[in-house]
């Protein structure tokens, strides 16, 4: 095979052509086996574009001739192991998945770009490393820049180039979000109409205070260290699209507003819809969305609401928009109505008001402040949905949480000054230092199984539009549980406040790569994968390193799984080998293992 350009100069055709005997002759006919169109289109996004795909075809054709042929190697006998780390070599290969879908979001284009120091190549390298190490092994930086001798094909940086790289990250935060946001829009089926919000926190195992690690409401009750709160902004795929981060001492819903300015900068967004918990339901986040031309789709507490509004709300003497019974038992299993509301909230004077009520006062000859806020009516509809499966699962839920506060009663290990969750069923005898069920508030609590509210200032949406619209809430739940759980995005182990920053540039970037592989898996016709199941396939399968250098063969052990198998087919990955040359090996996994190799066994 060979690269072959065509067409007149500045408009030259790139193709790859390999050629073979005619049967019975002594010509040749030459074959196209792929084309990349125009030259200078794919020098736009890799400069380098010629020489790398003249390397690969040339790794190509040798791996090629070497197929099938047999390989034999050359094992010495009665070698005594007499120290740690005497037996046969294995690296880990899991990461190919990664280094394929670096390619497809462009990011080593992306990173040539950004990395223009001496050491251009070798942070290029750690950078990779960095990310391959947090998808398949997270830990902490000291502990991946350990592991990078187990890894193929990487070249091992330094324990302080490591910690730099951090930095690196966090210098090119905006450009890296910017960049997977126009990959994204281009090659998913993004919507820029709609996107869903919420916020978490991270802790550290520390009580040292920084610009970001700072004391706050933990969501994990680690109210003796500092955390550190997240604000993430994803798609309705789930994919990221941008995030921020805030001081630990921040509240939820002050963070809203920073965010969506910041997507509407970056991106241009004009008019979205912002999906979220009822935690960001405050009367100031409603306005300000409704101000900027945005809308909401946000979960709405009926319990807090007014008492006439709750009558109105699930009052069965009123007419349900919907009702659905049982054919069998003819109970109620769904009812919907939607009940109008209007959010009086105070918002300030923009500064040409302020100039007009400055300019009044003035001409009036009134004296005194002048008003910084206004008054203004936001109307909205509460969308309000009852389900008997959802009563029944309710009831189910407080039934068995009242068991386990009757053992505390019993065992006298209730916390009375904790007023939240299973507690708030308690009646405290102050005198008595004695608490009980409160069975008053067991039956006003009972009152409330099977409904659900959501609020939306958007008049043309059906129940059932928003219903649709807020499910997808649930995918940036997901998202924080994988960067907590599966990423082990905390502890946040760095304390720097750039590394901190960086910390999360890094678990940012690895959570849009496992949603793409689960986006591009499902549109594949691929069962769904969990983030836990991917990043297991890529940790795990290894090949052993055989014979003595130059004559050296791989051999692939039996920790391949089914599902790297079925990622690496969806991913037009070439199948593993049992034995294979190193040639071999860097064909079909795009990982140059001949140093670590020789480092290994020469």
């Amino acid at each position: 095979m060979y690269v072959a350009l065509g067409g007149p100069k500045g408009y030259e055709t790139v193709t790859v052509r390999e050629c073979t005997l005619i049967p019975g002759t002594n010509k040749k006919k030459t074959h196209i086996i792929k084309s990349y169109g125009r030259l200078s289109e794919r020098e736009k996004e890799n400069p380098n574009f010629l020489v790398e795909l003249k390397e690969e075809v040339k790794l190509q054709t040798k791996a090629l001739k070497e197929q099938g042929k047999p390989i034999s190697i050359s094992c010495p006998t009665n070698v005594a192991l007499t120290k740690p780390n005497e037996g046969v070599p294995v690296l880990h290969y899991g990461h190919t998945i990664i280094k394929k879908l670096w390619s497809i979001l462009k990011l080593d284009s992306f990173f040539d770009e950004k990395c223009t120091q001496k050491n251009a190549e070798l942070v290029k390298e750690g950078l990779f490393s960095l990310v391959t190490s947090r998808l398949t092994n997270p830990s902490s930086i000291r502990k991946a820049h350990k592991n990078q001798v187990k890894l193929a094909g990487l070249t091992e940086v330094t324990l302080d180039l490591m910690y730099s790289l951090l930095d690196i990250f966090v210098e090119n935060k905006e450009d890296l979000v910017c960049h997977l946001s126009k990959f994204f829009e281009k090659n998913t089926n993004r919507r820029t109409d709609t996107v869903c919000y919420d916020v978490t926190n991270y802790y550290f195992e520390s009580t040292d205070k920084g610009q970001l690690r700072l004391f706050g409401f933990s969501k994990e009750h680690k109210n003796n260290e500092v955390i550190v709160v997240m604000g993430l902004l994803i798609d309705c795929n789930g994919i990221p699209i941008t995030y921020r981060l805030f001081p630990g001492n921040t509240m939820d819903q002050n963070t809203l507003q920073d965010s969506v300015d910041e997507l509407k900068q970056l991106y241009g967004f004009k008019e979205i819809t912002v999906i979220a918990d009822r935690g960001m339901n405050s009367k100031d986040n409603l306005v300000f969305l409704s101000n900027e031309g945005h809308h909401f789709v946000i979960s709405y507490t009926l319990k807090k609401a007014g008492k006439e509004f709750q009558d109105l709300c699930i009052n069965d003497d009123m007419e349900w928009d919907t009702e659905l019974f049982s054919s069998l038992t003819g109970e109620r299993t769904y009812a919907a109505r939607v009940v109008e509301t209007t959010y009086k909230a105070k918002i300030l004077l923009t500064q040409e008001e302020l100039d007009r009520e400055k300019e009044l006062k003035e001409q009036n000859g009134t004296s005194g402040r002048i008003k910084k806020y206004k008054t203004v009516d936001l109307k909205a509809y509460v969308h309000v949905t009852y389900s008997l499966k959802r009563a029944l699962k309710d009831a189910q839920d407080r039934e068995r949480a009242l068991e386990k506060l009757q053992k505390r009663i019993d065992n006298n290990t209730i916390n009375a000054s904790i007023h939240h969750g299973v507690n708030q069923y308690l009646t405290i005898n102050v005198d008595t230092n004695s608490a009980k069920v409160d069975i008053e508030k067991v039956k006003d609590a009972a009152k409330w199984d099977g409904f659900y509210a959501v609020v939306t200032d958007r008049k043309d949406l059906t129940t059932e539009d928003v219903s649709k619209i807020y499910k997808t809430q649930w995918k940036i739940e997901e998202s924080f549980r994988i960067l907590k759980t599966d990423l082990e995005a905390r502890p946040v182990r760095v304390y720097k406040d750039s590394h901190v920053e960086g910390h999360f540039a890094l678990c940012f970037l690895c959570l849009s790569i496992i949603r793409y592989l689960q986006y591009y898996l499902q549109t594949q016709k691929v069962e769904a994968m969990s983030a836990e199941r991917i990043m297991d396939a890529m940790s795990k399968p290894t090949i052993s390193v055989l014979g003595e250098w130059p004559e050296v063969v791989l051999a692939t052990t039996d920790d391949i799984t089914e599902d790297y198998i079925k990622i690496s087919k969806a991913l037009k990955i070439p199948y593993m080998e049992k034995f294979m040359t190193l040639t071999r090996f860097r064909a079909i996994t795009k990982l140059n293992i001949l140093g670590k190799v020789k480092d290994l066994v020469g």
